[in-house]
């Protein structure tokens, strides 16, 4: 499957969690492409940190629970995706700058790691 020129489309819900959304992403054909769930990364307001504390922005944590990406095609995945969901989770009190992907390792990650220890 190329994502190159892929358009996503995504069916977001609530989950029991505050700020965590689970998400279903499909292509413009409806084939289905990912399963995910997104946490809302939400500053602090200034008055509730220290006034020498760094200023942070907002962003989102995106963990990809399921995918039909390739490894070739995983930047152009994330690109993509991530115009949508800046897109979509924006509001006039939540302005994320940038998405944080995570993966689950493959099983045989695991196990080569299970072996080297």
């Amino acid at each position: 499957m190329s994502t190159e020129h892929t358009t996503y489309h995504l069916q977001m819900a609530r989950t029991l969690w505050s700020n965590t959304y689970r998400g279903k992403v499909t292509n413009d054909s409806g084939d289905y492409v990912a399963a995910i769930r997104v946490i809302l990364g939400i500053p602090l307001d200034r008055s509730e940190v220290p006034e020498n504390a760094p200023e942070v922005t907002a962003y989102l944590t995106v963990l990809v629970e399921d995918a039909t990406i390739t490894a070739d095609e995983l930047l152009t995945f994330e690109a993509n995706l991530s115009d949508v969901l800046l897109v979509q989770l924006r509001s006039d009190h939540f302005i994320p700058e940038h998405c944080h992907f995570f993966y689950p390792s493959p099983p045989a990650l695991l196990e080569e790691q299970v072996l080297l220890s």
